[in-house]
């Protein structure tokens, strides 16, 4: 509550100062265009985009009914998300107490609650504070479908993973590693376990429905399951050790065609990786596997200076939670309800090392972090004790 207030006392008194003009202007327009036209767009107002999902926009668009489209709109997203993370704040204790004890659920909070990057989540208007939240609640319902495999469970662990993947899509595939944990554990019956994994199948399928035949209907009968959104992250995740800049991506596409320009990047990227591994096997190695693992894990979520507070402070608390996690992970190594996040972060670092790999996709996984390193401080403290 501490970090709710304070976090609010920034907004209210710098809150414009945390504008990227980037996705989160983007958002903003396609929800206005959105009310005002009744098509879902995307950085092109002429069309229905098929590129992100409706989640955020949705919100934005009916806290713009209410607000309008002025600066009250903007701050009022920021306290929303403020709130939001304050609920996964005190879902990840839930979770953490559930795997571990009380200990190590409030050292995973209170990490949490001053890592600043999670504060800029707050301030920025993405998809990283909801889906913060909606993965709170994909962990929880997990948790508690291990523990009692009922229909009830599998129906709302269905409905948050398909939350999560309308907030995110990358999501989508992580429950079925979740589900071969669950065979290769047996401690549930296979039976049971496969009748649970159905329904949550069924819930996830009918919910998504709508959003395929949409997506059917505007693409000109293209099936589109979650987004077409590859090929700019592909291409992008094809330079060694750097992103180009801005400038020099804006000269790439010789049209302002959406799907034309993601087709493109996807084949440039394809041709990019083959030439790569053939003319400098050494370099394309080194990138797809320590490099990107590098990018995603050692880059720091922290684009905007919050209250002038240097970089420097940020980073080397960022690479102190990471050792911190690291050890607690270790330690956690044989707690099944914590390889359930372990496999949580292997599968979004592959992911990501396959396309774009930076601080922004991996802060969404850092309170769980902050749990490892709460097992790591509560471990030392008890030595100490003894």
């Amino acid at each position: 509550m501490v970090s709710f207030v304070m976090k609010v006392v920034v907004i209210l008194t710098s809150g414009g100062h945390f504008n990227l003009e980037s996705d989160d202007m983007s958002y903003l327009r396609t929800a206005q265009i959105w009310l005002e036209t009744g098509v879902f767009t995307y950085n092109d107002p002429t069309r229905p985009t098929v590129f992100i999902t409706p989640a955020l926009p949705a919100i934005i668009a009916l806290f713009m009914q209410i607000f309008g489209t002025n600066y009250a709109l903007e701050q009022a997203l920021r306290i929303l998300q403020t709130m939001m993370m304050t609920f996964s704040m005190y879902m990840l204790y839930i979770i953490g107490r559930r795997i571990w004890n009380e200990r190590v659920a409030l050292w995973g909070v209170g990490i949490s609650a001053v890592y600043l990057p999670l504060w800029l989540v707050s301030f920025l208007i993405l998809t990283e504070a909801l889906f913060i939240c909606c993965l709170m609640l994909l962990i929880y319902t997990a948790l508690r479908a291990m523990e009692r495999p009922t229909w009830k469970w599998a129906i709302l662990f269905g409905l948050c993973w398909v939350a999560a993947t309308y907030v995110r899509p990358t999501i989508a595939l992580w429950p079925g590693i979740f589900l071969l944990l669950l065979f290769y554990w047996r401690q549930i019956p296979w039976k049971k376990v496969l009748g649970c994994g159905v329904i949550a199948g069924i819930v996830f399928t009918l919910c998504l429905t709508p959003w395929w035949v949409r997506n059917y209907e505007v693409s000109g009968g293209q099936f589109i399951p979650l987004t077409k959104s590859s090929g700019n992250p592909m291409l992008l995740g094809t330079f060694p050790f750097h992103f180009p800049p801005i400038e020099e991506q804006r000269t790439w596409h010789q049209t302002n065609d959406l799907w034309v320009n993601d087709e493109f990047d996807k084949q440039w990227a394809i041709e990019r990786i083959k030439k790569g591994f053939i003319e400098q096997p050494l370099l394309y190695t080194a990138w797809y596997t320590i490099g990107k693992f590098g990018f995603f894990w050692g880059d720091v979520f922290y684009w905007v200076r919050i209250a002038g507070i240097p970089p420097i402070f940020v980073w080397a608390s960022h690479y102190l939670l990471l050792i911190g996690g690291g050890i607690g992970i270790w330690l956690s190594r044989h707690n099944r309800g914590a390889l359930l996040l372990i496999t949580l972060f292997g599968y979004m670092t592959i992911l990501h090392m396959i396309y774009l790999a930076h601080g922004r996709y991996a802060v969404v996984l850092m309170p769980f972090v902050a749990l490892f390193a709460g097992v790591a401080i509560v471990r030392r403290l008890d030595r100490r004790c003894t």
